[in-house]
C-alpha cells in the first residue's frame, strides 16, 4: 500500500520531494480545491494510505477538516506552529518547515477513528483541569505536545482524544509526567 501525501501548495511538495524524490504527493491548491480532487482522494484511497499534511494555520485546518470528513480513513500529520513560521516571521506554513524537522514530523502519522470513542467528556476535561481553570490552556498544550496535535481548544482537545480513544488514565499520565 502506497502513502500519498496531499499538502497545500508546490512548495510544500517540493519540500517532501527533497527527503525522498519518489514520494507521492498530491497538491490542494490551497483553499483552490474542487470536487474533482475530492473524489480523486477517495477512489486513490480504496489502495493507498492518505495522509493529510497541511499547514498549521486557518485555511489548512478547513481544508483537513474538509477533505478529512470526506475519506473513509485518512491519517494526519500535525505540523507545530513554531517550525512552520518564515524566517521574516510574516508567513505560515509547510514549505517553513526545516528539512531535519519535517523527516522527524513524518514518523508521527495519526488516525483519527470517525466512530469517537466517548471515553472522555467535558465533566472528565474540567476534573482533569482540561478547561475551565486558569491554567488549563497550559495543560491542554502538555497534552497536544504529548501526542502530537496541534493546539487546541478543549472542544477540539476532547474530539481528538475521543477520535484517538485515549484514556483518562492516559491523559493523567501525561499530565502528571510534567
Amino acid at each position: 500500500m502506497n502513502k500519498i501525501y496531499v499538502v497545500e501548495g508546490i512548495h510544500d511538495e517540493q519540500l517532501l520531494k527533497r527527503i525522498d524524490p519518489n514520494m507521492i504527493v498530491i497538491t490542494t491548491n490551497g483553499l483552490a480545491y474542487d470536487e474533482q480532487l475530492i473524489n480523486k482522494l477517495i477512489k486513490l484511497e480504496e489502495n493507498n494510505e492518505i495522509i493529510l499534511i497541511l499547514d498549521p494555520d486557518f485555511p489548512g485546518t478547513k481544508i483537513r477538516d474538509a477533505i478529512s470528513t470526506r475519506l473513509k480513513n485518512p491519517k494526519h500529520i500535525f505540523i507545530p506552529k513554531h517550525l512552520a513560521i518564515s524566517e521574516e516571521k510574516q508567513k505560515v506554513g509547510l514549505e517553513h518547515v526545516e528539512i531535519k524537522d519535517l523527516k522527524k514530523l513524518l514518523n508521527y502519522e495519526i488516525t483519527i477513528k470517525k466512530e469517537k470513542n466517548s471515553n472522555i467528556t467535558t465533566y472528565i476535561m474540567q476534573k482533569l483541569g482540561l478547561t475551565g481553570r486558569s491554567n488549563s490552556q497550559i495543560l491542554r498544550n502538555k497534552v497536544t505536545d504529548y501526542y502530537h496535535l496541534p493546539k487546541s481548544n478543549a472542544k477540539r482537545l476532547l474530539n481528538y482524544l475521543n477520535g484517538l480513544g485515549i484514556t483518562k488514565e492516559e491523559i493523567q499520565e501525561v499530565l502528571d509526567a510534567s
